[in-house]
């Protein structure tokens, strides 16, 4: 039977149309994809925090309280451990200290436990660190907020502040940075370096147990020689400035003045107190507006009082493990006292003044605009110096507000008016290296803890937004990890953690290894320092890194593992509302911010 054959036509105009307009929003969906994806692998991601390792500048899992005494709102981490020690007591007993007023009066809800703000999500620029292009601008710079991956398994995204480079070695003392480059060392201390490199491998073969290795003590003993080598040569690393505005903590807001919960609880007594009787006659401290009204030539000072100024961060305080100090388990003498003064009449003047441990410095500011800093301690001659003088480039006007900010931070004393600094430090003014050894290891008990005073002479003045903040404390903690998820067992547990006091790291620069380029060697911490596993603590090696064999040091990200440095917070934890069930749905635009 003969097949029929079948007409085949055209498709009309408008059939065309419409078959073209599918293919071409098809293609457009495509192109749309891919762009997508090449902005994502090469100039933008988006990230989210899961821990608090870099709290308060970027909160992981967390739950936020208003203290009941004083209103002060904060951020307190929660981990997978208090769900489930609340779930399990159907309470959550452990009460919460508030950060400015160090009051113990709120606990978190079993709710917000069981449901916590997530952590802020963040974008990450990465096309400056993919292209290589460098330099100040593009990166990778040290004090950056910077996302890598996890060296121990290479596909986890950590995020941390990048503090050392490829090319010096570097050590953390007494809470700061510590830095000498590589050519330097080698130049002033001939054949440091390469013993420093030579130990790197010691410390490699001691943990793997392959072959002779050498025993923790030759090891620890090595180190202590060289390091007395490397002290002389070391210098602080000071932040920037944009770095060092995220990495100031509050101690305490006078905008949050403490006040009684009820008749049970009285009020906080931490808070600015008059010092002497004479002093009580002319200062108001009650109120949130702080008030001088001395006629007399006498100085009359107040006194932050009522709480150590240490390295405690409140974000991860459970009080579950017990607690140190008040104030946190270091003191901090990095400090900054900022306020906005209103000189009303008088020809006085005002005296500001805080110390580090054993160097007291006193800020001086006449009614007349002329400011000066004065240094006082032991080995400058006669006990004291002057640090410099300048003046207020506008007159004192009766109730004109002047922003006073007089700070001490990686030794840099300085006094800024209205924005401007007037007077600072210069190099006279450097750490004693052997004594913030001792400092940090613990070794000493005499350290003072900062104190910090506002005095005035002649003078009736108003003071409002009365701050006192303190730096980042970096920790010299020994390792305490003993095994990891795998039930692989740390074989550094009790020595000294890589990179702290007594302890030095060789951070080398990028070379070929096996026919691969090796980058370099890059040195990370937690603004958390506290409670962050960072650089100092790593001790396992992913299967990406065990190829370089002896060739990886132990603590340090090498630069291929670099994805880019975090900028913006777009989305954090959001507002609870009642018609969104309490879940944060709503952005909280107020807490939208640029990372420094």
């Amino acid at each position: 039977m003969a097949r029929q054959a079948q007409t085949v036509s055209s498709p009309s105009p408008a059939a065309k149309s419409v078959t073209e307009t599918i293919r071409e929003t098809l293609e457009s969906i495509v192109v749309a994809f891919v762009l997508a994806f090449v902005f994502r692998a090469f100039v933008v991601e988006a990230f989210v925090i899961p821990t608090g390792s870099m709290a308060v500048t970027l909160y992981g899992d967390q739950a936020t309280n208003t203290c009941s005494a004083c209103g002060y709102e904060y951020a307190r981490g929660i981990t997978q451990t208090d769900v489930a020690e609340a779930i399990q007591r159907r309470v959550y007993n452990n009460r919460l200290r508030c950060p400015n007023c160090d009051t113990e009066v709120d606990r978190i809800p079993m709710a917000r436990l069981q449901r916590p703000d997530s952590g802020d999500r963040i974008l990450v620029q990465k096309w400056g660190w993919s292209l290589g292009l460098g330099g100040k601008h593009f990166g990778p710079n040290r004090w950056d907020v910077t996302v890598f991956k996890d060296p121990k398994d290479g596909t986890t995204n950590f995020i941390k502040r990048l503090v050392g480079l490829p090319g010096e070695v570097l050590e953390i003392i007494d809470g700061d940075v510590y830095t000498v480059s590589v050519g330097e060392l080698q130049g002033k201390e001939p054949g440091v370096v390469e013993a420093l490199d030579e130990l790197r491998r010691e410390v490699y073969f001691y943990g793997i147990k392959s072959g002779p290795a050498a025993s923790f003590e030759q090891i620890h003993n090595r180190y202590t020689e060289l390091n007395q080598r490397i002290l002389p040569h070391l210098r602080i690393a000071r932040k920037t400035e944009l770095a060092q505005e995220s990495l100031w903590c509050n101690v305490y807001d006078h905008d949050y003045l403490p006040a009684a919960v009820d008749h049970a609880r009285p009020a906080s007594t931490v808070g600015w107190r008059p010092v002497g009787d004479a002093a009580a006659k002319v200062w108001t401290t009650s109120g949130r507006e702080l008030v001088c009204e001395c006629s007399e030539d006498t100085l009359q000072a107040i006194q932050f009082d009522g709480k150590v100024i240490g390295d405690l961060v409140t974000y991860n305080d459970s009080g579950r493990y017990g607690r140190g100090p008040r104030g946190g388990t270091f003191l901090v003498g990095d400090v900054r006292l900022r306020f906005t003064w209103f000189p009303i009449a008088g020809n006085g003047g005002l005296r500001l003044q805080m110390n580090k441990d054993r160097d007291l410095f006193i800020a001086d500011i006449g009614a007349d605009g002329v400011v000066a800093i004065e240094q006082q301690g032991p080995g400058l001659p006669g006990g004291k110096r002057v640090v410099g003088q300048a003046k207020i480039s506008r007159p004192l006007r009766s109730g004109r507000a002047v922003k006073i900010e007089f700070a001490n931070v990686d030794f840099r004393v300085s006094l800024r008016v209205d924005g401007k600094e007037l007077v600072t430090t210069g190099d006279e003014y450097q750490p004693d290296i052997a004594r913030a050894v001792q400092v940090s290891l613990r070794k000493v008990d005499d350290v003072r803890p900062t104190a910090v005073q506002i005095a005035a002479r002649n003078l009736h003045s108003r003071f409002r937004h009365v701050v006192v903040e303190r730096d980042v404390y970096y920790q010299s903690t020994p390792q305490i990890e003993h095994d990891n998820d795998k039930g692989q067992t740390n074989p550094h547990v009790g020595w000294p953690a890589w990179g702290t006091t007594g302890h030095p790291i060789l951070l080398r620069e990028g070379r070929d290894v096996n026919g691969r380029h090796y980058s370099g060697e890059y040195f990370m911490l937690g603004d958390n320092s506290p409670a962050s596993k960072d650089s100092r603590l790593w001790w396992e090696v992913g299967p990406h890194l065990k190829p370089l064999g002896e060739e990886y040091q132990l603590g340090t990200v090498p630069g291929d593992q670099l994805i880019g440095r975090a900028f913006f917070v777009y989305w954090p934890a959001g507002y609870r509302s009642s018609w969104a069930a309490g879940l944060g749905v709503i952005p909280n635009f107020g807490r939208m911010r640029w990372i420094r």
